[in-house]
């Protein structure tokens, strides 16, 4: 059995086989913290090494499940990709369910569809929608600092608007879209969310925004920040940020001022930092409340590193509640 490592994405032909290697790839880098994190509400993950694996042929078995998460202390994930709805061939399925030999075994139906299909109902077959996936690999993505999982799972997310969601744009003046056409994600509706005050004062003041290098977003137009239970300010990211820079250098064009009143220490300790260059488009009045309930009902935050929202929601909002 070749381990996942070696396979190019690329050399799989069927639609369905590149969407279940790329996810792989990710669970392959993210290990065990990953796969806790993706599937711990679904199923109890015992802490061991982890083993992934795609195209895999169980010996002994007619069944062939496009991928394989394992553990060393007999812990299996067996994972089944569909990219169209309605799509469970019941035959195969029970071909898999014969695969669940002890209780630390699992079969994972991913698919397009909105609600748990019919024939997985009152089986053992655990479901997630491409779409609750995509979610959990993106907030995950926001709270790590690896920039290679980062990089995967946006790459896999492009993958996932041509194969599987078959979203499609229109280029130039065109007025029709062609079938061959491919989706480019240019985020021209989306609205960054991040947390601090600190940030916020530093784009009013500023005009920018200034985090840690390298840290993944997803295409957007719009950035927005949200603490002491409020937004307050929308701003629109103007051209393309910098991915890793000293804020000294001449295309930051920072004036000495900043260095005066908000970073006196980064001349002799500078480090490298993301920019992005705004412009004030709208100051919300009344502000958007915070609205957030943890699951005790107790307040909590909306935003913790990053999430996502639209232009067209934040408009409209009075709560945080409108922007999900």
């Amino acid at each position: 059995m070749e381990f996942i490592s070696n396979k190019p994405v690329t050399q799989y032909c069927k639609a369905e086989d590149r969407v279940t290697a790329e996810f792989l790839k990710i669970v392959k880098r993210g290990g065990f913290d990953l796969v806790t994190f993706l599937f711990g509400d679904m199923m109890d993950v015992p802490s061991c090494d982890l083993f992934v694996d795609t195209q895999y042929y169980p010996k002994g078995h007619t069944s062939h499940p496009d991928g394989l998460i394992a553990k060393n202390c007999n812990f299996r994930i067996f994972i089944e990709s569909k990219i169209r709805p309605n799509d469970i061939n019941v035959i195969q399925l029970n071909n898999h369910l014969r695969l669940l030999s002890s209780s630390f075994d699992y079969l994972v139906y991913i698919t397009p569809d909105t609600t748990k299909p019919k024939e997985l109902i009152g089986t053992k077959a655990v479901w997630i929608s491409w779409q609750d996936l995509l979610d959990k690999l993106k907030d995950y993505a926001s709270s790590c600092d690896d920039p290679v999982i980062q990089y995967l799972v946006g790459e896999f997310e492009l993958t996932l608007m041509v194969l599987v969601f078959k979203v499609k744009y229109r280029k130039g003046n065109e007025k029709d879209v062609r079938e061959d056409e491919i989706f480019i994600d240019t985020g021209d509706d989306r609205v960054i969310i991040v947390g601090g005050s600190w940030a916020e004062d530093i784009a009013l003041e500023y005009k920018r925004y200034i985090c840690q290098p390298n840290r993944y977003f997803l295409p957007a137009r719009y950035i927005a920040f949200c603490f002491d239970h409020r937004i307050k300010y929308l701003f629109k990211i103007v051209g393309d940020p910098i991915e890793a820079v000293d804020l000294r250098d001449s295309s930051v064009k920072l004036g000495s001022d900043y260095f005066t009143n908000t970073e006196p220490y980064y001349n002799s300790n500078p480090d490298l930092r993301k920019v992005f260059f705004l412009e004030l488009v709208k100051e919300f009045s009344p502000v958007i409340v915070n609205d957030s309930v943890s699951k005790n009902g107790k307040r909590c935050a909306f935003v913790q590193r990053q999430r996502y929202t639209t232009y067209t929601k934040i408009i409209k909002a009075k709560l945080t509640s409108n922007l999900i």
